[in-house]
């Protein structure tokens, strides 16, 4: 969303920009969903116990190898004084979705979107509910009319952690 914000204003220093499982068009729903883990300050006995919950709240990434979901928890965990051990991230993030069902509404960043200027790159979790087909089938018609890769048996987000995938971005980043 920030990539998109920025990339819209004017005299922007974006040149090129990937927008992994994000739209224009964002859900109450998918806001519903992610409002049930982001932001909380969960804390766990064990460093494995973390892990098994990233795997539970980190499924729609898709299949991920052990060693794969060992760095995505190591590169996201802390160990408090405690012992404990939780998320490293401010738990603050969360208070945008912490609306009782059903107040939270639908994000329209249309006026956004459709003021960047630059090639884009859209990634889209075949099975995502952030990013609607349709959203991403829209933002390759308007504004900078995105190159849309979707990535099957992943809902959101695609982890940019297969060779596949990082292919896709260094091409688009790289490429002429």
């Amino acid at each position: 969303i920030l990539g998109m914000l920025l990339a819209a204003s004017p005299k922007t220093p974006i040149e090129k920009l990937v927008v992994n499982d994000v739209g224009a068009h964002i859900p109450a729903a998918a806001l519903e969903r992610l409002g049930t883990y982001v932001g909380k300050d969960r804390r766990f006995k064990t460093y494995r116990e973390l892990e098994t919950h990233t795997r539970v709240v980190c499924a729609p990434f898709g299949p991920l190898t052990d060693a794969q979901w060992r760095h995505l928890t190591e590169h996201g965990a802390k160990q408090h004084e405690d012992g404990s051990w939780g998320a490293s991230y401010d738990p603050g993030i969360g208070i945008p979705l912490q609306k009782e069902k059903g107040m939270l509404a639908d994000v329209d960043l249309w006026q956004h979107y459709d003021a960047i200027r630059c090639p884009t790159l859209l990634l889209r979790g075949a099975q995502s509910d952030l990013l609607l087909g349709d959203t991403a089938a829209q933002m390759t018609q308007r504004g900078p009319k995105a190159r849309l890769v979707e990535f099957g048996g992943i809902g959101h987000a695609p982890m940019l952690m297969t060779d596949d995938q990082v292919k896709v971005v260094r091409d688009f980043l790289l490429g002429g």
